[in-house]
């Protein structure tokens, strides 16, 4: 499926946008990485992708480690294949990221192991799903559970009844995150 055709099939799609959600999404899940706190970023991931990140943090807090992207940013990310499923698009970006990835002691926050000197460019493929049934949500995002605005940016949960906002009925979350080994 080329864009055009994906941009005649969803009225809110552009290129544009859904680059600049994967970028915010990535650079998201890697600093909740940093706090050991996906609550964030939870409502923009796929309940396997979720429970993937998790493990590792669980990891990490038995290690008494904390996984560092120092001077995190992405250089750039492109759209390499749109598919169309029975029920949901699937688009594939290339990203390609720039970090210091090292890891530090939690308790004396003293360096561990990897590279804190320079930054390494990592390139990643980023899988998005979105249903082809998400309601259009309109630019003001509201609680499912009460109604009340909600800033799903912040953390997909409510503060006013605790209702988590489910992203997958509205937009595209992450669904995976593949090493690009060229």
């Amino acid at each position: 499926m080329k864009i055009d055709e994906l941009i005649k099939k969803d009225k809110n799609f552009t290129e544009a946008n859904l680059l600049a959600k994967v970028d915010n999404i990535f650079i998201m899940l890697l600093s909740s990485i940093m706090v050991g706190n996906l609550d964030r970023v939870k409502h923009k991931l796929s309940n396997s992708l979720f429970n993937e990140y998790n493990l590792f943090l669980n990891k990490l807090k038995e290690s008494n480690e904390i996984q560092i992207f120092d001077e995190l940013n992405v250089k750039s990310s492109e759209i390499i294949d749109i598919e169309e499923d029975t029920d949901k698009y699937v688009v594939k970006i290339r990203l390609v990221a720039r970090y210091m990835k090292y890891k530090i002691n939690s308790n004396t926050r003293k360096y561990k192991s990897g590279n804190d000197t320079s930054r390494v460019e990592e390139k990643y493929i980023l899988v998005m799903t979105k249903s082809k049934n998400a309601v259009d949500e309109g630019i003001i995002k509201v609680c499912p559970g009460c109604g009340a605005s909600i800033d799903v940016n912040n953390s997909g949960i409510c503060s006013y009844c605790g209702t988590v906002y489910n992203t997958k009925d509205y937009d595209w979350i992450l669904e995976k995150i593949i090493e690009d080994i060229d």
